[in-house]
């Protein structure tokens, strides 16, 4: 790791700062049922479901890498500190299982985006926190805050 440059500190306040704000926007969507999910059902189950769907999503995604990753290293080096990972690494890397999982991965990872775009994305006329029309149309029309909100 590098250090912090004032850059990059300004970097990261600026991706934190964006990251509040697209959050603070969907849930702001969800509430005032301006989703099509929470147009269609209580609010509080949208809101459960986006969030239950990116954390699984983030899972998702992160033992995809760590599979990936791992099949170059000995798994003896952490079969005592990790056992549970020595484990998954062991059934997931033997045989084709590694590839059977990477496809059926790709499926699920369209499925939660789905949810999550079911549950936040705002309906065409959607107006929220009486935001200015530039920044409406910036992180509402365009889609911006649901890509900060899914991909950060």
């Amino acid at each position: 790791m590098g250090k912090n440059t004032p850059l990059i500190i300004v970097q990261k306040v600026i991706s934190v700062g964006l990251l509040i704000f697209s959050v603070v926007i969907v849930s702001a969507l969800i509430f005032d049922e301006q989703t099509s999910l929470s147009s269609d059902v209580h609010p509080a189950l949208a809101f459960v479901a986006m969030w239950l769907a990116l954390i699984w999503l983030s899972m998702v995604e992160g033992s995809q890498a760590s599979l990936v990753g791992l099949p170059p290293v000995d798994r003896e080096l952490y079969k005592e500190s990790h056992p549970i990972a020595y484990k998954i690494c062991a059934r997931s890397h033997a045989g084709d299982n590694l590839d059977r999982y990477l496809m059926g991965r790709q499926f699920m990872v369209l499925a939660l985006v789905f949810v999550i775009n079911m549950c936040g994305a705002p309906l065409e006329d959607a107006d929220v926190l009486n935001l200015p029309t530039p920044i409406a149309n910036m992180f509402l029309k365009s889609g911006l805050a649901m890509i900060l909100f899914t991909c950060m």
